[in-house]
């Protein structure tokens, strides 16, 4: 079996982390290790992954908080294994995910990465399955046109080659949020994409994660228009990504400022 080195950025997240790691450990694909990377919590986490008694887990502490990428990046650099998985501190991973997951990438090994569906539970009590599982035309191969307007790959749900996290950089350290968007964009610009019509992982909401903040959001998403320009004229998915990033903004009644910064780049 090979190594797979699982790598968990953290931060504040002593109440649920432990039951993200062993949905790692309960994983039916037992060739594992799994390198928390603590972002500068200052609340208990340490001590909450220090007393789970398996010689699989390594845990590290940063002295200064500098985001999720920075913190995928050293996990990285860390890892043992020829494969790299991702996770997140407050989400869960059903138990065959890796298996699962490992089968797909051993019958085509030129894919850049391998991901699933997730399954979130909204504050209604409903669930949704991203991406829909059950149209999976579209959702793997040449997917790099259909990712520029929008990612439906969950950084959580990703297993990867490490030769190939090297070569394309890993994460940019510079994004604080839409880091994985950036990076599943690098990785399908320059390899096929492998894809389980599976659910493999249970999201959170939690409020606070990666994802919630509004500023940081549009910031980071006028970044990757800007850094991605070429690519959206020669697709011809510019206006439709302008379109989006007007309707979210005005939706949510910060459009002013978005436009100001947009205007920088170009006339909307």
């Amino acid at each position: 079996m090979e190594l797979i080195s699982v790598v968990i950025p953290t931060y504040n997240r002593a109440y649920c982390i432990e039951n993200a790691i062993r949905s790692v450990l309960a994983q039916t694909y037992s060739d594992i290790e799994v390198i928390v990377i603590d972002d500068a919590s200052d609340d208990t986490t340490r001590q909450v992954v220090e007393k789970i008694a398996d010689s699989r887990v390594r845990y590290y502490l940063r002295e200064e908080n500098r985001g999720a990428a920075a913190a995928r990046n050293l996990g990285v650099s860390y890892a043992r294994g020829s494969y790299i998985a991702f996770h997140d501190s407050d989400d869960l991973w059903l138990p065959d995910k890796l298996e699962k997951q490992m089968h797909l990438y051993e019958k085509n090994l030129s894919y850049g990465l391998v991901y699933g569906c997730y399954m979130m539970k909204l504050d209604s009590g409903n669930e949704i399955v991203v991406p829909d599982c059950s149209e999976p035309d579209g959702l793997s191969g040449n997917i790099f046109a259909r990712l520029l307007v929008k990612n439906t790959i969950g950084a959580p749900t990703i297993l990867m080659r490490k030769d190939v996290f090297e070569k394309i950089g890993g994460f940019d350290e510079d994004m604080r949020c839409l880091e994985d968007w950036d990076f599943v964009l690098k990785v399908s610009k320059a390899y096929e994409i492998g894809f389980l019509p599976e659910v493999v992982m249970e999201a959170s909401t939690t409020q606070g994660g990666l994802s919630s903040d509004v500023s940081g959001y549009f910031q980071n998403r006028i970044y990757l228009l800007r850094k991605y320009l070429v690519d959206y004229k020669e697709t011809g998915t510019l206006e439709s990504v302008l379109n989006d990033i007007v309707e979210k903004a005005g939706r949510l009644g910060v459009l002013p400022q978005v436009q100001k910064i947009m205007e920088l780049i170009f006339s909307i």
